[in-house]
């Protein structure tokens, strides 16, 4: 009767485990499901930036600093995946102020190292992940964008895929995005002529971080 008991005792056991490891999985997926919908999204990135083909000619690149703000929407499928459109205005700012004599320029000059603006539209797809804690990573896997207006405007660029971590709020109403922490963020930008020739590539150092709001 003893042993019986035991027996049973260790059944239950093993099956409340089962239980719970079944509710641990299925509240992970249940958070990617609730997790749809379209979020208004504003944010902001500064990069260090040099050119890896520089438009210019020669082999070697001045490093700059570019920063850009972000607005747009995304949109999150609930089934780990999305899309979004952004737009951009971009600033690089000057290595020298005050800028000297053209003399003082390196030979080829370096494209953006005088400074300029620009804006431009970006549209994205992303596969997520949403933790039981509300953890989230968002992995940009396709960026195509074209500069709508400034010393590049209708020239078209593709970047290489990167992921951004944070936060849901517990009512899914709003997510916070950062680059990981921790982490160098290192993107390949490749730049291209309105009828599709390759204009120049460029590698970027950055942080960056994103709002979005449910609406």
């Amino acid at each position: 009767m003893k042993r019986r008991r035991r027996i049973m005792k260790s059944v239950v056991f093993v099956g409340l485990v089962f239980v719970f490891a079944f509710l641990l999985v299925s509240q992970s997926g249940a958070k990617n499901k609730q997790l749809k919908g379209v979020y208004a999204v504003v944010g902001e990135a500064t990069c260090l930036t040099h050119w890896l083909v520089n438009p210019r000619g020669g082999t070697t690149s001045s490093y700059f600093i570019h920063s850009a703000s972000a607005q747009g929407t995304v949109t999150f499928n609930g089934d780990g995946t999305g899309s979004g459109r952004i737009y951009s205005v971009h600033v690089t700012h000057p290595i020298y102020t005050p800028i000297p004599m053209v003399s003082a320029w390196p030979d080829p000059e370096t494209d953006g190292i005088l400074g300029g603006t620009s804006a431009s539209e970006v549209v994205f797809e992303f596969t997520y992940t949403v933790a039981p804690d509300g953890a989230i990573t968002r992995t940009i896997t396709t960026l195509n964008g074209t500069f709508t207006w400034g010393p590049n405007a209708g020239k078209t660029f593709t970047q290489t895929p990167f992921t951004l971590t944070g936060f849901v709020s517990k009512d899914k109403g709003t997510i916070l995005l950062s680059s990981v922490p921790g982490q160098e963020e290192v993107l390949t930008t490749e730049i291209f002529n309105e009828d599709g020739t390759a204009y120049g590539t460029e590698v970027q150092e950055c942080h960056r971080s994103r709002v979005l709001t449910l609406i």
